[in-house]
């Protein structure tokens, strides 16, 4: 899927800045540059390399309005900056795939699905750089259900394409654009 056109940011805090004030106290010794943008895209976040000194965390348009908190914000930042420290690996043998559900944990009949991208040493990691994750995931979920769809598989949040709802909700410019269609 193409990029969509990067957006102006519209939270009520500095994106740049934050992601400045992460990389200092938890990735000093990254040295590629990373940068940050808003746009319409198949998931929630995502960070791409765009060679080896240069990263691009994208972040979808669902976030970027004046509801998202800077705590969520922080913490998907922290957890994009941590595939770059740790990137996807395969599966150590007899090391069960998170990906699969329970019932077919174990089964030698099934597929591999190939290199994880979220291995246990991920998650610790992020349990120790980002101690308001449950309160970001939380967020997200409680906020944003009716808007994404967990893949498992896929190890991402997707959003849904009725994500525009959302965010136009009790929003000022919503409002006045009711008011002048009528």
């Amino acid at each position: 899927m193409p990029h969509s056109q990067a957006e102006l940011e519209l939270l009520s805090f500095n994106t740049g800045g934050i992601l400045s004030a992460i990389r200092q106290s938890a990735f000093p010794n990254l040295t590629a540059e990373v940068s940050h943008l808003y746009c319409v895209r198949p998931t929630l976040a995502s960070i791409s390399k765009i060679n080896p000194e240069r990263y691009v965390i994208s972040l979808h348009s669902i976030l970027n309005t004046h509801k998202t908190p800077e705590y969520v914000i922080r913490h998907i930042l922290i957890h994009e900056l941590i595939h770059i420290e740790i990137p996807p690996r395969d599966l150590i043998p007899g090391e069960d795939d998170p990906r699969l559900k329970e019932k077919r944990r174990g089964k030698r009949d099934c597929p591999p699905l190939g290199p994880i991208s979220h291995p246990p040493e991920f998650w610790e990691r992020e349990s120790g750089l980002s101690p308001e994750r449950e309160s970001a995931m939380g967020w997200i979920i409680e906020q944003l259900w009716s808007f994404i769809k967990l893949d498992s598989q896929a190890e991402r949040i997707e959003v849904k394409p009725n994500w525009r709802s959302w965010v136009w909700e009790g929003s000022k410019t919503r409002k006045m654009l009711k008011s002048i269609s009528r």
